[in-house]
């Protein structure tokens, strides 16, 4: 029973703004907005919605994270979980039917460092250029 005593859990029917911290267990079973860090480990429950950025020791989720999640160990997407986000870990499990939406970095390094995801630049193909009388260029073809 101790277990339970020291997890902190926002209920089916609460929604909560903020920023929560936590030491051992956290579970989302409502609506959370904010930011979420902790040394142990964040459950989102089935019907949770969670828009936040999670920095937690481990991340279990049956329901919905929009946000960045960070997680020293493992990130565990179960069946009907959904992460919207970019995602950093030692170690990441994905179920069947678990969808995911964003950058992943898994591995040891990964979690060591927590480095912050960037979008690769993708070059502009060149574009036309406009002729002396205001035409496209024709390449020099009359």
């Amino acid at each position: 029973m101790a277990e339970q005593e020291d997890m902190t859990v926002v209920g089916a029917d609460s929604h909560f703004e903020g920023k929560l911290t936590f030491e051992r267990t956290a579970k989302i079973n409502g609506k959370f907005d904010g930011e979420i860090t902790g040394k142990g480990e964040l459950q989102v429950s089935q019907n949770a919605l969670c828009k936040a950025d999670v920095e937690a020791g481990a991340v279990s989720v049956d329901g919905r994270i929009e946000g960045n999640v960070s997680a020293g160990d493992t990130v565990r997407l179960n069946g009907s979980g959904v992460v919207k986000g970019d995602i950093n870990a030692a170690k990441m499990v994905m179920q069947e039917g678990a969808s995911f939406y964003g950058m992943c970095a898994v591995g040891p390094d990964a979690s060591q460092n927590r480095p912050k995801p960037s979008t690769p630049s993708t070059p502009t193909p060149p574009q036309p250029q406009e002729g002396k009388d205001g035409g496209k260029d024709d390449g020099g073809k009359k």
